[in-house]
């Protein structure tokens, strides 16, 4: 999947699910109809904007490039969005749901890794879109929770100690912040982490160890590795490519 565009610009994720088939269908005519469906949305959601369209399990997904905010007007694709569904109710016998997706940045996307599926890499994406979702939730529990992993994300919590604090049982916590989030308590707090790692590489010119040992790691292999599994790059690659980055906007 070849995302282009600046790293100071944003994307914009568009997910299309067929959720029911009007009438059963064998596997060759259902997989036509996908293809149609993936045609449809490119041609009436992406076209004539910078962008692509893929096929995913049971869907599409539209990816509108080089956005120059996070917040762009969504009216014009909400109306393609509905005539999207009426197409595809009239001539595709299906249903299908649309989610217009949160803006991220560009460098903050995953890095495409040539034997990863599609449906793993959206949904790297997709988690990263609720994690900015739940970040800005008007639910109050999860912003009760979410108040008290940032307050403490230096420190050792547990579930535990969330749940007593917000009067949930453990398991139910668990599964609510699943729900509510679509990741699980110690996903969200490790992608947080390095979220705050991203944060002190770029405005600090702490040690990488530094910053490792700040965050609560004690090795640095594993925190490298985690690293870069979320943000596509290791620690050093991640600063040096913050600081060209930051260069070049200098220079221009």
């Amino acid at each position: 999947m070849d995302f282009t565009g600046s790293e100071s610009s944003w994307i914009l994720p568009i997910r299309i699910l067929v959720r029911r088939w009007h009438i059963p269908l064998p596997d060759h005519d259902r997989n036509l109809l996908e293809y149609a469906l993936c045609n449809a949305s490119d041609e009436m959601i992406r076209y004539p904007l910078s962008g692509t369209t893929l096929r995913i399990h049971h869907g599409t997904v539209v990816f509108l490039f080089g956005l120059p905010s996070a917040n762009p007007m969504t009216s014009g694709l909400e109306h393609r969005c509905r005539q999207l569904r009426k197409v595809a109710n009239s001539f595709l016998y299906a249903d299908v749901d649309i989610e217009i997706g949160q803006s991220v940045p560009m460098r903050e996307l995953p890095q495409e890794k040539a034997e990863e599926p599609m449906d793993e890499q959206w949904n790297e994406i997709n988690k990263l879109l609720h994690m900015r979702h739940a970040r800005h939730s008007n639910d109050s529990s999860l912003r009760q929770i979410i108040d008290y992993i940032e307050e403490h994300l230096l420190e050792q919590m547990t579930r535990e100690e969330i749940a007593q604090y917000v009067h949930f049982h453990p398991a139910y916590l668990s599964r609510f912040f699943r729900k509510k989030t679509g990741l699980s308590l110690s996903e969200y707090i490790v992608r947080q982490r390095i979220e705050c790692a991203k944060e002190m590489l770029v405005r600090s010119e702490h040690r990488i160890g530094y910053i490792m040992s700040h965050l609560g790691y004690d090795n640095l292999s594993h925190f490298t590795r985690t690293f870069k599994k979320i943000t596509g790059y290791t620690p050093q690659q991640y600063r040096k490519n913050s600081l060209e980055g930051a260069g070049d906007c200098i220079g221009g």
